[in-house]
Order: structure tokens, then sequence, then C-alpha cells
């Protein structure tokens, strides 16, 4: 009998190890993070690490459109791969979640400035009707576009700014896909500074 006690709690002690390592090795290469940016009233949060994404921040050359900033989220593999063979020549370089920022100076609704800027939000590519959504408790409309990558796109007015988010995927099934919309749900509006 007190073999069979022993033993028990061995299998216990050993199990119980080997799902705490296993959590923690779960939780050291991959982890929620939120991205939080005064300047441009925004939040969301994104799965960071080696299964998840880079979040690159960008500054426009140039005030075009009124475009202020771009956020592009890059899976950490796609990332990897261009450092090591740099961007294709002649090719495309991969499926990413997109987020531009413009002032919404003349205060458009944000169909009418997805019809306005087609360049930056797909709208001469959707292959959906747009639906009336809300966002972060903002006015938003979806709609799917088809380009070189399939896109999911919202465009989303608040605080005087649009925001577009594009989420490009090659496969339904993908990861990029099903991460999107949560990134999305996950949208705050904060209290922004002066731009």
């Amino acid at each position: 009998m007190k073999k069979i006690f022993v033993a028990t709690i061995v299998v216990v002690v050993l199990l119980g190890g080997y799902f705490f390592l296993r959590t923690s090795q779960e939780s050291i290469s991959n982890s929620m993070t939120i991205y939080s940016n005064q300047e441009l009233g925004l939040e969301f949060d994104y799965e960071a690490g080696p299964n998840g994404y880079v979040l690159q921040e960008m500054d426009p050359a140039e005030n075009t459109n009124g475009l202020l900033k771009t956020l592009v989220l890059i899976q950490t593999e796609d990332q990897k791969t261009l450092e090591e063979n740099g961007a294709p020549v002649g090719g495309e370089g991969p499926a990413t979640i997109t987020i531009n920022v413009f002032s919404n100076l003349k205060e458009r609704h944000p169909s009418v400035w997805a019809m306005e800027n087609i360049s930056y939000s797909n709208y001469n590519l959707k292959v959906s009707d747009e639906t009336e959504e809300v966002v972060g408790g903002a006015n938003a409309v979806r709609y799917m576009a088809d380009g070189l990558y399939s896109s999911e796109n919202f465009v989303i007015a608040h605080g005087g700014l649009i925001y577009v988010f594009t989420g490009m995927y090659i496969d339904e099934n993908s990861d990029l896909r099903k991460d999107f919309s949560p990134l999305v749900e996950s949208v705050k509006f904060i209290p922004t500074s002066n731009i």
C-alpha cells in the first residue's frame, strides 16, 4: 500500500511539473501585447512572440491625403525571412495586418472617406456589400476586398481621425485571418495628445 501511495505522489509531482513547464514555455513563446499610442488616440491587443507578430511604425515621407502614421503587423516568421533574404525583387511581400491613420478634417463618414480615398481603402476592390459597424464605440464600415491578397477592411471615424484597418490573407484559414477579428474587437480609443 505504501508503494502505491509513493508511486501516486511521484506521478502527480511529475505531471504537475510537466504542465507547469509547458505553460511557462507557452507564455514565454507568445504573449498578448497592448499597443497604445496617445498621439493617435489608439489602443489594441495583438499577439507578439515567435508565433505572433512584429509591429512596425512608419511615418509617411509626405503628408499624403492626411496620412499621419502606418502600423504594420507582420508575422514574426515572415519578418525573420525578410531579414535573412531581403525583400523579394519583382515579387510581393508577405500578407500583413495594416493600420493607416489619417486626419479627417472634413469630418467624413467612414463610407464617404473610403470612396474618396480608394488608394488607401481598397474600396474599388470590394467584393462584398459594406456593413455599418461599431468599433471601440466609433462608427465604422466593414467590407471584403480582393486584390493581390484578399482582405477584410474596417474604416473607422473617431475624434477627427480616420483609421483604416486591413487584414490581408491568402487562405481563409490562415492565422492572419483568424487573428484580425480579435485585434479589431480589442480596439479602444483613448484621449489624444496634439498631433
